[in-house]
Order: C-alpha cells, then structure tokens, then sequence
C-alpha cells in the first residue's frame, strides 16, 4: 500500500509537471530523456508491479510501471502540445510489424486456457492455479511500454544535438552501472556481478551493447580529447562483461564492436582512431589476462560446452511441441506453466520443468507459434532493410553514425537472442528499443536531406 500511495503521488506531480517543464524548455526534454534512459537499467527498483505474480517464472511478473515510462508519456504529452514546432511522426516505420505481433499476441491469450493446476513439482509457488488468461497481458502491456519508448525516441532525435543526448544518455547509464558492478565486486566480494539486471548474461549483454554504441562515437569523433571520453565506456563494458564471466556477452561484445569498426574506420580513416584501437586491442587483452583464470575456470572447468548446448536444446524442443499443438502458441508467459503441465515431461520424466529456452525466437516459438515468430521476425527484417543500405552506401555524418550504433548495438543483442532469453527482461527490451528508436531516427534525417537537396539540373 505504501508503494502504491508514492508511486500514484509521483505520478500526479511528475507526469503534469514534466510535460509542461518539457513543452516549454529544451533542457528539460533533455534531462527527461537522459533520465528515461537511465531508468532502464534500474527498472526493478524504480517500477511498481500491478496484480503482481512475483513466484511465477516468466519475463514479466505484472503490469510493470517504472520511472522511464512516466518519462516517456511526460515527453510524448509535450511532444503533441508542441506539434506545431515539430510535427509528430506518426505512422513511423516498424509500426505493422509491431501491430502485427501485438495481434497474434492477442491471438494467442484467446486461445490460452483459462487456467492450469499448479503441478506439486512447483514446490515454490504459493498458489494454486497458473492463471494462463493473465499472464500474456503482463508481456502485451510490456510490448506498448516498449513501443512508446521507441516512438518517443524516434520522435525525439531530429537533429545532432539530440541525438548527442540520447548517447549522453547512454553513457551515463554505462558508468552508472560500472560503478554498480565494481562496487559488488570489489567491496561486497560479489563473484560474478549481475549489477542492477536481476542475471550475469543480462547485464553482459547490456553493456556489450552500450560499449558498441559508445565506441561508434569514439571513431566518429575528430578531437582526441571526444574521442578517448567515448572510448571510457567501451572499457567499462568490457570490464563488466568480463567481471560477469558470459560466454555469450563476450561474444556479443566482439561482434558488435567488430561490426562497428569495420563500417565507420574506412568512413574515418585517422591516425587518431588508429591509436584508439591500439589502446583498445591492448587494454581488452590486459582485461582477459587478467581475468584468465576466471573466465578459464567459468568456461572449461566449471561447463562442458557440448553437453550444456545439448541440455538447452531440451527446451526447444518442448517450445515446437507447443507450436505443433497450438496455432497460437500456448500464450505469451505461458511457457512455464504448460511446461509444467505437460510438455517437459513428455521429454522425460526427470527433466526438470518450468523453465524457459534459452533462446528468444523458441521461446516466442512456444508462446505464439509460428505465426509469432514469423511477425517477430518481420520487426526486425524491416529494422534492417531501412538502415544495411546506410551501413553500406550513406554518407559519413553524424546521424549515419547513430544509425550505426543503434543497427550494431541490436546485432550484438541479437548474439544474446540465440543464447539467453534476457532480450524479453524489462532492461534489455527497452534497450533495444532505444536502439531502434536512434538508429530509425537517424534514417529519417538522413531521408529528409537527401530529399531536401535541389535536384541538379
């Protein structure tokens, strides 16, 4: 109760305050952004859970409200009562896609069953029903959240200098959350930091793609001073990833900052961004020789490799039994409870239920069936077909380095997506859709000066 009356309080004042601060004052649009985006990696302490469901195992537990979506309706409300100024974008791209998968979502909560008996094997749960009707409303609800976000953003960046607060943005969330992961490690004696992500991989994953983002600025930048400030948050990312111990955040982290060098170091070509990545090679191998034996004793000691990607696969394959026998899918959230019901002991009767793949697309597999994966598909097939031919053709710039960044920092989550479901965790998906928001963005401005440009003759 006591959360509730603070939460509602804040809300009455910020939201009404902030939107008129915000319709007024640039510096305030600023300051709202920056704190939406900060928001994302302290999501679990900052949000209230509406008809929380806490002991159930999914991605979202309840209609999850935190700080960040009080800032984006605070920016979308000033963004309408300054439309005048600044049209607002209304049909941006991704928007059928996005419609699309909320429909099937839809979809499969209709056919979901109402509810299933909570088997004795969930000795953890407290209750005794899974309320299967309930569960794909908390993703749905989580999915609009999402898209707001990213249609504020898209709306938002315009020009340079607000796409400059956007990283800003994201930079400061970095060192935040380094200071975070040091702090667990070096005064709590925290083995492998999970920081404020609620899972290692997740955080890994976080900021393998922050580090992507910032270091596309670092090689874009022209001043030595700009550039080595950008390249602070690369090795923040790294030190986390490595303080996580994550297979696939290193490898997210690798392809990502790969990606970006291979696309923006011929655009910018200096002996200044030569040195940037001499210091870089150096100081990433100073990190793993000095973390060697951890990351050695996490990786070839503690798992074997063959047989832990052969487990998951266990999940997997209950997810295309559930597609085989539901158009729909067994609902969004749902996974947990019909694995439980059915499905992992159709496997085998000592696999243990209840959890998810470790996977994304299988999961969206199970819980909306082929349907789902193929409209979930088709969000990021537009995503890509609007920003690979800038990666390839466009001229180099500032806008078409945050196009880069948003379209590289999604290709290092996507790396995550095939390994961990940490994609469908509040931080991660408005991450990424943060990501998209910057990157599509940046396609319009980019669409707007080539159409803007006269016509020679």
């Amino acid at each position: 109760m006591k959360g509730l009356i603070i939460f509602w309080a804040v809300a009455a004042f910020f939201v009404p305050a902030g939107t008129w601060f915000c319709a007024k004052w640039s510096w305030a649009r600023r300051l709202a952004v920056i704190g939406m985006i900060w928001s994302t990696c302290e999501s679990s302490r900052l949000s209230i859970n509406f008809v929380s469901r806490e002991f159930y195992r999914a991605m979202s537990r309840g209609f999850e409200v935190c700080s960040a979506d009080l800032c984006a309706v605070a920016l979308l409300l000033a963004m309408i009562l300054r439309r005048k100024q600044e049209p607002l974008r209304l049909f941006v791209p991704l928007s059928l896609p996005f419609a699309l998968f909320f429909a099937v979502g839809i979809c499969s909560w209709m056919t979901a069953a109402r509810s299933l008996d909570v088997s004795p094997l969930a000795t953890y749960i407290p209750y005794d029903q899974f309320e299967t009707r309930l569960y794909p409303w908390f993703e749905l609800f989580k999915v609009a959240r999402a898209f707001l976000v990213y249609f504020v953003i898209v709306n938002y960046v315009r020009d340079e200098a607000t796409l400059k607060t956007v990283v800003s943005g994201l930079v400061i969330t970095a060192v935040y959350l380094t200071g975070v992961v040091l702090f667990d490690r070096y005064v709590l004696g925290i083995n492998r930091v999970r920081g404020t992500l609620g899972h290692p991989n997740s955080l890994a994953t976080y900021m393998a793609m922050m580090a992507t983002v910032s270091f596309c600025f670092a090689l874009h930048s022209r001043k030595w001073r700009e550039g080595l400030l950008y390249l602070v948050p690369v090795a923040m990312g790294g030190v986390c990833v490595v303080m996580a111990i994550s297979r696939g955040g290193l490898l997210a982290l690798a392809f990502g900052l790969t990606n970006s060098l291979l696309l923006l170091l011929p655009r910018n070509f200096s002996v200044k961004n030569w040195v940037l990545v001499i210091i870089g090679v150096i100081g990433g191998m100073a990190i793993l020789a000095k973390a060697a034996n951890t990351l050695m004793a996490r990786f070839v000691g503690e798992q074997d490799v063959k047989s832990d990607m052969e487990y998951r696969s266990l999940y997997n394959t209950q997810a295309k039994l559930m597609a085989r026998e539901h158009f729909f899918g067994v609902g969004l959230g749902n996974f947990s409870a019909w694995s439980f019901e059915k499905y992992a002991a159709e496997l085998d009767e000592d696999f243990p239920p209840g959890t998810p793949p470790h996977n994304i697309w299988f999961l969206i597999l199970g819980e909306t069936g082929y349907l789902g994966v193929f409209s979930f598909f088709l969000i990021w097939a537009r995503f890509y077909s609007l920003t690979f031919p800038l990666l390839l053709k466009g001229k180099n710039s500032l806008m078409l380095t945050g196009v880069i960044a948003g379209t590289c920092a999604t290709l290092a989550g996507q790396v995550q997506n095939m390994l961990q479901l940490g994609f469908r965790q509040s931080p991660l998906y408005f991450l990424n859709h943060i990501c998209l928001g910057m990157a599509v963005a940046g396609w319009y401005y980019l669409k707007q000066s080539r159409t803007a440009l006269p016509r020679k003759t």
